[in-house]
């Protein structure tokens, strides 16, 4: 308003110097000249103020866990051999994101939507998506055959549940968790751990396990005799094979926890192949049939290989280990075999087997053990040409 002001008084001063009397009528008709710039800012300055620009929106944080499985409700069909998952998933941010459904030890016989995407990573069956929201996947694993366990490894899912409709006549359905068994007589709903891991389902004749009580101070299993013969070769490659024979009463599992470095190659159960669910931490297990007879034996074998560091021209260490069992086992023999050019000696938690035998190299053996790792260290020197 300042250069209006000034405008006005300069328009008054020169009216002032005029010959005519300065009236109304006379302002009316003078003439005010002034620059489009300044014509612009008086205009300006008389409309009125826009309010200030509201501040932006917070950004949102982002959720505590990306993607989730939901809920695990697990149905079993017996007269179809089957049981289906059905499994719900949430992707919170809608980004891409790997969620593990189940074990991949068990194979999976249809999956729906089909256009799912399933990987395996990390041993784990797992669903990726980048579709935000809610959805639905339902997985089927086939069940094993009566008397023969079926294991899932079950993803950690805070809702989990088993449904049993119907049960054949003259069966009952174990469920064993790690320590926790659970039978279901008839049609019902078995909570299952929320935490996941191996889960066994058994169909079982009913007369026989209501002779075995849920919980014993007895063993379920024992392993009579272990015998395994580990080679090793010039760049270090290992392979192990071994045959286990186990003693029970009822179906059993038999669980190996394989030395750190080892990989599951084959196994077989009484000559057929079999699966075994794979863990973490090279967690095996091993579901053995109900036996025809009670005390009948169950023959499991199995091999698995390691790269070891390679042999040394003269003379060097090697650490090996076979796998470590919770089972009571009366005996584990072991022989251990490097190319004939060296010399053999060991130290470990083995004794040397003094029976007299015709095989080459080192002859180990663990008695009277439970839950222990047999482990040796392999001491070897160039043989001499003298």
């Amino acid at each position: 308003m300042k250069p209006l002001l000034i405008l006005l008084l300069s328009a008054s001063g020169l009216l002032a110097q005029s010959s005519k009397a300065v009236t109304t009528a006379t302002l009316d008709e003078s003439e005010v000249r002034i620059t489009y710039g300044e014509l612009k800012r008086l205009v300006a300055a008389t409309l009125p103020k826009e309010p200030p620009a509201p501040p932006p929106p917070a950004a949102k944080a982002p959720p505590p866990m990306p993607a989730a499985l939901l809920s695990a409700l697990y149905h079993l069909d017996p007269q179809a051999g089957v049981i289906t998952a059905d499994m719900q998933v949430e992707n919170f941010d809608g980004e891409w994101h790997t969620v593990p459904l189940a074990g991949a030890g068990a194979g999976v016989l249809t999956v729906e939507p089909k256009n799912a995407r399933l990987i395996v990573a990390e041993n784990q069956l797992c669903l990726i998506t980048d579709k935000e929201g809610a959805q639905t996947i339902k997985l089927t694993f086939a069940l094993g055959k009566g008397g023969q366990g079926t294991t899932l490894h079950l993803a950690a899912s805070p809702v989990a549940s088993l449904e049993v409709e119907e049960l054949p006549a003259g069966k009952v359905l174990r469920l064993q968790h790690a320590a926790t068994t659970q039978m279901l007589t008839g049609a019902g709903l078995a909570a299952l751990p929320a935490t996941g891991g191996d889960v066994t389902f058994t169909l079982e004749d009913e007369r026989k396990a209501a002779q075995a009580p849920l919980a014993t101070l007895t063993d379920d299993a024992v392993v009579s005799m272990a015998t395994y013969t580990t080679q090793v070769v010039r760049d270090g490659s290992a392979l192990t094979e071994g045959v286990v024979t186990v003693r029970h009463d009822h179906p059993a599992r038999l669980i190996l926890q394989l030395p750190e470095a080892g990989k599951l190659l084959q196994c077989h159960v009484n000559g057929e192949p079999v699966r075994p669910a794979v863990g973490e931490t090279n967690r095996v297990e091993i579901p053995l049939d109900d036996p025809a007879t009670d005390g009948a034996e169950s023959e499991v074998k199995l091999s698995f290989t390691a790269a070891l560091a390679a042999l040394q021209a003269a003379e060097g260490e090697l650490e090996l280990a076979l796998p470590q069992m919770p089972l009571f086992a009366k005996q584990i023999d072991w022989n251990v075999q490097l190319p004939a050019a060296y010399d053999l000696s060991f130290s470990g938690n083995v004794d040397p087997v003094t029976d007299e035998t015709t095989a080459p190299g080192l002859h180990l053996r663990k008695s009277l053990c439970r839950d222990q790792q047999p482990q040796a260290r392999i001491i070897y020197r160039k043989r001499s040409s003298n």
